[in-house]
């Protein structure tokens, strides 16, 4: 193989840190250099940055939940919205129930805080059981009172880091 030898000067900080990293990847820093030079070369360009920029626009051309067309979903909205009415319910149920355990389990139980808890535990089983899942303005009611926020939440921009780099 014809080869050439380069000599460069390096901050000593940065070069002690490469070595430490290519040598946790099982290589000698002299080797990484060549193989980010021969990628550079194959690619056209001495960007680092050409595949995270690549896995930022995959990322932003990926649409969130609430970004789908809703002519696609309008038919099955109200199924899964009492889905989701009914799940929210029993999982109020259920939180409940345990923190009315783990106060009486305490021994001396705030006697108003249990009491609340099983007046609003009793309404939530009178209103599951009374529950018609066609009647959507009762499923709104109960989404609106229990479910998430109206508005989706902000999309996040990837934070430019490589979750297993060591900066």
């Amino acid at each position: 193989m014809d080869s050439i030898h380069l000599r460069i000067r390096i901050d000593r900080a940065i070069a002690e840190q490469a070595m430490k990293m290519a040598q946790a990847r099982g290589m000698e820093l002299p080797d990484v250099i060549r193989m980010m030079v021969t990628k550079a070369v194959q690619i056209g360009d001495f960007s680092i940055e050409q595949e995270r920029s690549q896995q930022q626009e995959a990322a932003k051309a990926a649409r969130p939940y609430y970004a789908y067309d809703e002519r696609q979903w309008n038919s099955m909205k109200s199924v899964l919205d009492a889905e989701l009415a009914l799940a929210l319910l029993n999982q109020y149920i259920a939180s409940h129930s345990l923190q009315i355990e783990a106060m009486t389990d305490r021994g001396a139980p705030n006697i108003p805080v249990v009491e609340k808890l099983t007046q609003e535990r009793d309404e939530a089983r009178k209103t599951l059981a009374t529950l018609d899942p066609t009647d959507t303005k009762a499923v709104q009611a109960i989404l609106e009172r229990l479910g998430p926020p109206a508005e989706p939440p902000e999309p996040t921009e990837p934070n430019g880091k490589d979750e297993g780099s060591s900066q």
